[in-house]
């Protein structure tokens, strides 16, 4: 016994799953309650991009230990944290950090070595 199936049967199957499981992904039953993203794709790129460019900057510089630094940016302003050997080095760090593109802001939580 042979069946006839219609030539075009198997891909309208295949378009009506894949429209059924992109409806399903779709349910936002706590739309309300689910908080909402206050960044973009764009600027967690853009920040990537200037956490980058900090640590260059920093690494470039050969008597400040860059790896002992953290840097997180968001939206343009760039946290540091660390333990850090002197006040000098720490005015460095954020004069260097000020002066790369992009840097919106500072915010310095970096600490002295005791």
């Amino acid at each position: 016994m042979k069946l006839h199936t219609h030539p075009g049967l198997p891909g309208l199957a295949l378009v009506c799953a894949l429209g059924l499981g992109l409806v399903a992904c779709d349910r936002r039953e706590n739309a309300a309650t689910t908080p909402v993203s206050s960044t973009t794709v764009g600027t967690e790129i853009d920040d990537s991009v200037v956490t980058t460019r900090v640590k260059s900057a920093l690494f470039a510089v050969p008597d400040i230990k860059s790896f002992d630094i953290a840097v997180v940016t968001r939206k343009g302003e760039v946290q540091l944290s660390g333990f850090i050997d002197s006040d000098d080095q720490i005015n460095r760090i954020l004069a260097i950090v000020r002066s790369v593109e992009g840097v919106q802001g500072v915010v310095n939580e970096m600490k002295l070595k005791k």
